[in-house]
């Protein structure tokens, strides 16, 4: 049976978490004796609290010789419990990438410091797993059993162009290629890796996946991947077309016989006297006499970001420091919707729904001869009629399926250029010509720090704030 607490007892505390235990002896107030208690009363004290975990012993009798008032004093001290380790891999390959260039104190833009992908040679350990490693038990002052957390082991990684240690713990790449970790997938791919320029010597380059040219690439030669596209050295009189990204880190000198087609985005340090187009965005240092289209948008870095000469259109918007120069060279920037693309739109619409009215009749046309067979009692399924008319209703069924797959990338192109702005922030010289979706607008005198948009009058220059 508990003993009964005295007024004059002290008072017992325990923490939060369960792990001390505290007695607090009043401060005497000097009109009675002050009291005493021996370690076992103390003891008593902490029991009668459901202390029983942890007790100093040492403490109680110092404290029964010699009280301390008015301040807390442990008495108890639990065992904490040791949280585990949930299990975790250790990757051993780069996987966050520098896609844009640093800007160096100049101002101008290095863009041999973009990093894209991460190669990694046959034998390569690529990743360590370590284990989850279980926690320990503790116990509270109340004597009370404190679990850890359940940890748990992670699933053995998947992918392919790699190999698993028979413990799951080492992964090695069976084969030299490009590394990614692609919806938690490990995957290595067969890359081509040219370590030279690309021209006459090496011949043209037709790859289903990355390539990447340490050198340049010159004298008419064609690059075709399925992948992305990476140059080290300047191009110039090439052909290139890619799957994806493609990063020309040295810049473009086309000589008006480049031609370049990429599916995904550019970075470029600059680009001359080249033809491009480009399905999603361009990072650039600057255009000079090129003729430029972009479904996505363009965005010029450094010092250095400017559009002189040549024909230059971005779906998504512009942003530049400088269109044109002070000697008056015709420059001619286009953002948004034009005229063209949504004709285009329209035309391909109406194709889709003509072949679709076609479909429509060689059905009702096959129908026929199904109704009449059953009538007659006479197979038609082999009649040559017939046959011909499934061959084009199937022919014009995948038409209409890959025509409706193009019709919807246009729409969505469509739709992400409302909206957009050509944004300058240093200068708009005299001699430009600046298009919104189908307005368009001479610029007779240069203007500073202006974003030119749609309005219902036509094209508007707004001054850009400066933040």
């Amino acid at each position: 049976m508990a003993q009964p607490i005295s007024a004059s007892a002290p008072k017992v505390q325990v923490s939060s978490n369960g792990l001390e235990a505290t007695l607090t002896f009043k401060i005497p107030d000097g009109k009675n004796e002050v009291p005493k208690f021996t370690a076992a009363q103390l003891l008593g004290f902490l029991n009668s609290a459901n202390v029983t975990f942890g007790i100093d012993q040492e403490m109680l009798a110092r404290l029964a010789e010699s009280p301390i008032f008015g301040r807390p004093v442990k008495v108890a001290e639990g065992t904490a419990q040791q949280q585990g380790t949930p299990g975790y891999f250790e990757y051993h390959f780069d996987r966050d990438f520098n896609r844009k260039p640093t800007i160096r104190p100049d101002g101008t833009a290095d863009y041999m410091t973009i990093k894209t992908i991460e190669t990694v040679k046959e034998g390569d350990v690529i990743a360590t797993y370590h284990p989850a490693v279980q926690g320990s038990r503790g116990m509270s002052v109340r004597g009370q059993i404190l679990e850890p957390k359940p940890v748990r082991d992670l699933p053995p990684l998947i992918g392919r162009g790699f190999d698993r240690s028979n413990d799951n713990l080492t992964y090695t790449a069976k084969i030299d290629g490009k590394i990614e970790i692609n919806q938690g997938k490990i995957l290595i791919s067969p890359v081509h890796e040219v370590h030279g320029d690309v021209g006459i010597e090496t011949g043209n380059i037709k790859f289903n996946g990355d390539v990447i040219i340490h050198g340049g690439v010159h004298d008419g030669a064609v690059i075709d991947a399925a992948g992305n596209v990476i140059i080290h050295g300047l191009i110039e009189d090439c052909d290139i077309r890619t799957g994806k990204d493609l990063f020309l880190l040295s810049g473009v000198k086309g000589n008006e016989k480049t031609i370049i087609d990429c599916k995904g985005s550019i970075t470029a340090q600059f680009v001359e006297y080249a033809i491009i187009s480009c399905a999603g965005n361009i990072t650039a240092d600057y255009f000079f006499k090129s003729k430029i289209s972009c479904d996505g948008k363009i965005e010029l870095n450094g010092n250095n970001a400017s559009i002189i000469g040549g024909y230059v259109s971005a779906v998504q918007g512009i942003e530049v420091n400088d269109i044109g120069n002070s000697f008056g060279t015709t420059t001619t920037v286009a953002v948004g919707v034009d005229i063209e693309r949504a004709a285009e739109y329209e035309m391909l619409a109406k194709k889709i729904a003509a072949i679709n009215s076609n479909v429509q009749k060689i059905k009702k046309g096959i129908e026929e001869f199904d109704r009449l067979g059953q009538e007659r009692g006479i197979n038609y399924k082999e009649d040559p009629r017939r046959m011909q008319l499934l061959r084009v209703r199937i022919r014009d069924e995948a038409v209409v399926l890959e025509e409706t797959k193009k019709l919807n990338r246009m729409k969505d192109v469509i739709v992400s250029g409302r909206g957009a702005t050509i944004k300058v922030f240093r200068r708009m010289h005299a001699g430009c010509n600046i298009s919104v979706d189908d307005h368009h607008v001479s610029i007779t005198e240069s203007h500073d720090q202006v974003e030119a948009e749609k309005s219902e009058e036509g094209i508007r220059l707004v001054k850009i704030q400066q933040e």
